[in-house]
């Protein structure tokens, strides 16, 4: 599965010295919270992935200043709801069900019709191209959740949806 993580971050998470250009380090993604956590540490500080990495790799540090928002297409962004279809994490079920959300604005997914399955209420979804049904579990999230996952997804610097 692909994950949207922020770009490279200015300085080292260990030391808090700013990387330079052409300057080796490493990146770790983790799960903290719930949430995925990218964390940068230089190749000095660098002593081996702790053993709840979801994953890591090496790379150089280029200087350069990324957007604070880069916008995500629509069929990027619907790529991804196809990706967390068949995910059992709960969390990644929200993820779902706020993508939809955003799909629907977009007008790239259409509510056909509000069903009840299992005592859930979902939604039946098709895509504007014919694609479908898709059966989405209406999650009981607060507006603060659905933007808190908005913004993990989306706008964690590097990759948004607007």
């Amino acid at each position: 599965m692909d994950f949207n993580v922020r770009p490279i971050a200015r300085q080292c998470s260990v030391s808090g010295k700013a990387f330079q250009p052409g300057q080796t380090c490493w990146s770790v993604l983790i799960e903290k919270d719930g949430l995925i956590v990218r964390t940068d540490i230089s190749a000095e500080e660098w002593t081996g992935p702790p053993a709840n990495a979801i994953g890591h790799w090496c790379s150089k540090y280029n200087g350069s200043v990324e957007p604070e928002r880069t916008l995500m297409d629509t069929e990027s962004l619907y790529d991804y709801f196809l990706q967390l279809s068949d995910s059992p994490n709960s969390l990644e079920k929200q993820y779902r069900y706020v993508v939809a959300l955003l799909l629907m604005r977009k007008k790239r997914l259409v509510l056909d019709e509000v069903i009840e399955l299992d005592d859930q209420q979902m939604m039946r979804l098709s895509g504007s191209g014919g694609e479908g049904p898709f059966d989405v579990i209406e999650e009981e999230l607060s507006a603060a959740e659905v933007g808190r996952l908005q913004q993990q997804l989306f706008q964690s610097p590097g990759s948004a949806a607007a």
